[in-house]
């Protein structure tokens, strides 16, 4: 008997909410019964991947094919609040479904049906193609996110952009000082961290800015550990200095910049007393920092992570770090610059995409609320039915004691689509099983890499899965809307459509390579120092200087018993994902970390049971020590993957309000009391 077979490959790209979107050869066996996909293999070619995965999807084709995943449909068989359901048939599922929305549909209005999205999968079309289906229903459709959208928006309103140069300016030999503020590459962003580590061989020295003590601090030169959420008060330090000494490029500002000039006259007086008081510095780091900007001018490059935009005022704290650049005048040389989201160099090419994929053209737009405003739009009782698709949001929302109350709602009917039981799933009533993104035709733009990849869709071996615009494509021929246009496309047809969209050399380059960059490594965007702004200048709105107003009561205030909570994501998760791939964790998500002195000074012990509580919620957790933390700030990982009961989400302490601009989450603006139980 022949056991030999073909192996086909197909070039794949992680569709998973992270900075990498490693591109890869999948080698897959299309005739094997299930574990079809052998084995997925980093491109060595590609200047960001490299030749290796992070840590969290080395094994991707063990969570394609795991024991626990979702293989059926799933219809609810005990009461909300707990994964307790039975397979039924696809089909059956269609039908119960279809009968549910055009009964609400029919009694309510069509905009009481939900249709709540982020980028769970962060493939263009399984985030975009279920708009057809909403648009012409007329539901409501979740906006905006939980991540970065604050920071980018305030960016885009002072450069037109949300970064200023590259990442492969990071290892450019120009570069003598690389400054990391607020965010950890080591367990977020490895593929940067690969190229900080080989700017460091090459001479450059670096600076860590953040809460917590991370690994990259071991490789640094300066390590400046601030309380949460002060990071703007450093940043009027040094602009104070910069601004008192002369130092400040005087030159760049009067040609490049629009209203420097406010700002000079607010940062001019300063109470560093103050200022070390709130940040928790010292005047010697701070000086430190401030004499290694002044030395390399015009060859300093800031990475800045999604820490820093996580509070009420979020935004504004971010473009205080990029003033620091502006006033040193670090644009438009290589290594030099401001590093924080690409994606603003995917907008020309990735827009007529969209349009394609949602079908602008032809569907009106839906009512929109944001997504973190979820928990209290359904408390409401307007809305009569959901659908979650690409998100977990008993995991990511915040003020997860009001959405938790409203999906119990026995009046609210919730349909999942997911690959595995989750928190969310506990108040479903029916569940989707859904195809892994390896899975699907698609494509993807990371949002630290500049371009386009792609995913070649190889077989599912599940016949009752389907991707999410399979799933609706199937529904709206349920409800009658067989013969519409806009649902007569296989999703291979869309992505074969979106493709030829593109320009040409990103075409061939998709062919060829499975992947498009537009910078080489010696690119610098903008060198000109002319930006994609109205008149083509850096933007210092009123909002950017008010922050440095001292009597400007934006910062916590935090009582000596209480501490500073930081959420961040495991090291081994990308926020609510990949939890069966690394089970062995699970019980993390039951602890509350903070400095060993400060386990002192409550007079308790480490691996104590505790109680952490604040005005929006309380819960036991067991108490853990980590040296890394800054006396006074507790950390609780974000994101449980799991679906089970024993530890309660971070999420419950964190306020629904958002940051200022309504786009994203206020995470960090959060306090919380730990006492003994």
């Amino acid at each position: 008997m022949n056991n030999s077979f073909e192996l086909k490959k197909r070039y794949g790209t992680c569709s998973k909410d992270c900075y990498g979107s490693c591109v890869f050869i999948g080698e897959w066996n299309d005739q094997a019964p299930e574990k079809k996909l052998i084995i997925a293999k980093p491109l060595k070619e590609h200047p960001f991947t490299r030749g290796f995965f992070c840590p969290k999807l080395n094994n991707r084709e063990k969570m394609l094919y795991h024991s626990q995943r979702i293989k059926n449909p799933l219809i609810r068989t005990g009461v909300k609040g707990k994964n307790s359901f039975t397979s039924v048939s696809l089909e059956e599922a269609l039908n119960l479904i279809s009968t549910q929305l055009t009964t609400i549909k029919e009694k309510y209005k069509p905009s009481s049906i939900i249709a709540a999205y982020y980028a769970g999968n962060s493939g263009l079309i399984s985030m975009y193609s279920s708009f057809r289906f909403f648009r012409k229903l007329g539901a409501t459709i979740t906006s905006e996110g939980t991540c970065n959208e604050a920071g980018c928006f305030a960016l885009e309103r002072m450069f037109g952009n949300y970064s200023t140069t590259n990442p492969f300016q990071i290892a450019n030999p120009n570069n003598r000082l690389i400054v990391v503020w607020g965010s950890n590459l080591a367990d977020r962003n490895n593929h940067a961290y690969f190229l900080v580590k080989k700017a460091i061989r090459n001479g450059s020295k670096l600076i860590v800015v953040n809460p917590v003590r991370t690994k990259l601090a071991e490789c640094a030169d300066l390590v400046l550990q601030p309380f949460p959420g002060t990071d703007f008060l450093i940043a009027k330090y040094v602009l104070n200095k910069l601004v008192n000494s002369g130092t400040y490029d005087q030159n760049f500002l009067s040609q490049h910049v629009n209203n420097y000039t406010n700002l000079v006259d607010k940062v001019e007086k300063i109470d560093e007393d103050k200022i070390f008081h709130l940040t928790g510095l010292n005047s010697e780091n701070l000086h430190e920092f401030l004499n290694l900007l002044i030395d390399n001018k015009q060859r300093t490059l800031f990475i800045a992570g999604f820490g820093p935009q996580k509070y009420f005022y979020g935004g504004r704290n971010l473009n205080s770090i990029a003033l620091i650049q502006v006033f040193l005048g670090n644009f438009g040389y290589q290594g030099s610059g401001f590093l924080f989201s690409q994606s603003g160099f995917n907008r020309d090419f990735k827009g007529p995409i969209i349009d394609y994929i949602t079908n602008s053209d032809q569907i009106s737009q839906s009512r929109r609320i944001p997504l973190i405003n979820l928990g209290s739009s359904l408390h409401s009782n307007q809305y009569k039915m959901l659908f979650v698709y690409n998100v977990n949001p008993v995991s990511s929302l915040p003020n997860q004691s009001i959405l938790e109350k409203s999906l119990l709602r026995e009046d609210l009917y919730t349909v999942v689509l997911d690959m595995f039981l989750n928190e969310t799933t506990k108040f479903a009533d029916i569940v989707i099983p859904v195809k892994f993104d390896l899975e699907t035709d698609d494509l993807i733009t990371p949002y630290f890499i500049p371009g386009i990849s792609i995913n070649q869709g190889g077989p599912c071996p599940y016949p009752e899965c389907s991707s999410n615009y399979e799933f609706f494509q199937q529904l709206a021929g349920k409800i009658g809307w067989n013969d519409n246009s806009i649902f007569q496309e296989t999703q291979e047809d869309i992505f074969k459509k979106c493709c030829g969209l593109l320009p040409k050399v990103i075409q061939e380059d998709l062919r060829t390579k499975g992947y498009y960059i537009p910078f080489d490594f010696n690119d610098v965007p903008f060198n000109n120092s002319i930006f994609p702004t109205s008149n083509g200048k850096i933007q210092i709105h009123q909002p950017d200087i008010e922050i440095f107003n001292q009597n400007l009561d934006i910062l916590l205030q935090r009582k000596e018993d209480e501490f500073y909570l930081l959420s961040q994501a495991h090291k081994y998760f990308i926020h609510s994902q990949i939890g069966p791939l690394h089970e062995e964790y699970s019980s993390i998500f039951g602890t509350i970390f903070i400095n060993p002195m400060d386990v002192k000074s409550l007079c308790l012990t480490p691996d104590q049971k505790v109680l952490v509580s604040n005005k929006y919620g309380e819960a036991k957790y067991i108490l853990g020590e980590n040296s890394d933390l800054k006396p006074g700030t507790a950390l609780i990982y974000s994101g449980i993957p799991f679906a089970h009961t024993d530890y309660k989400n971070v999420n419950i302490f964190t306020p629904e309000m958002s940051e200022e601009s309504g786009l994203s989450g206020a995470y960090f603006s959060t306090i919380v009391r730990i006492t003994k139980i």
